[in-house]
């Protein structure tokens, strides 16, 4: 069986510039558990529910959709726009698109910026073991 969530946490630390600026350590699946040091930057990879039947033809199931949220987090506003474009590229070449919906936030209560972007995708024909 495939696990989409490590596909996309995979691809990500494949980018120079994520790699660079937000170790592996520090990217995190449905919640980040915080450190000490809340001044780096990190990233969450959260499922916005269970893989859905995509396209559906002679009673069988032939795709599957995804659609996942990822959070990046800091104190610099500008590095989370640049890193944002970054992800985003990375979720293009899985084939997901990005959504509407969002965050781009200060959060006052742990002095930190959010930017949150969320993607929907499709897996290539026959591609269902999810």
């Amino acid at each position: 069986m495939k696990d989409m969530l490590t596909i996309i946490y995979e691809e990500l630390l494949q980018n120079s510039l994520i790699n660079e600026k937000i170790t592996a350590d520090r990217i995190g699946y449905y919640v980040y558990v915080e450190d000490k040091d809340h001044t780096k930057t990190f990233m969450i990879i959260e499922p916005l529910g269970p893989p859905l039947p995509g396209v559906v033809g002679s009673d069988k199931e032939l795709n599957v959709q995804h659609t996942f949220q990822i959070d990046v987090q800091g104190t610099d506003r500008k590095e989370l726009k640049v890193i944002q474009q970054q992800v985003k590229a990375v979720m293009l070449s899985l084939g997901y698109g990005q959504l509407p919906e969002g965050l781009d936030e200060w959060l006052p209560d742990v002095n930190r910026y959010v930017d949150a972007r969320r993607y929907r995708g499709l897996t290539k024909l026959y591609d269902t073991d999810y």
